[in-house]
């Protein structure tokens, strides 16, 4: 794993602030070899999750933000699923954005399939 640049960023000081607030929980920060930082966060209340991803190098900084809401019903947890693995994503990552266990995305996987929607 990289080392983290040695002056720390604006973003980072923020993301520290809200965290000692309280305003986040399950922060999770990951510095990456090749210079970028992947950050996520959830809601204190576990309805909501923000991830943030930079990565800087040759003069060139690319910077995504995601805000993830909590699926309301197993109905649109299982359309986001659809969607999700028909962009081709993990089962894993597919878990982070429908804030569900990778056990319970591989259950609607096979729902979906059966219903010969996937």
């Amino acid at each position: 794993m990289a080392k983290p640049p040695a002056k720390i960023p604006t973003e980072v000081k923020e993301i520290a602030e809200a965290i000692a607030s309280g305003n986040v929980k399950n922060a999770k920060m990951e510095w990456n070899d090749d210079g970028s930082v992947k950050f996520s966060a959830d809601s204190p209340d576990g309805s909501a999750r923000i991830t943030m991803h930079k990565h800087e190098f040759a003069g060139i900084i690319q910077e995504s933000k995601t805000n993830i809401s909590k699926p309301s019903s197993k109905q649109e947890r299982l359309n986001r699923v659809r969607v999700l693995h028909k962009q081709g994503k993990t089962q894993t990552e597919i878990a982070h954005y429908t804030m569900t266990s990778q056990k319970t995305v591989s259950n609607d996987v096979q729902e979906l399939k059966k219903k010969g929607l996937l």
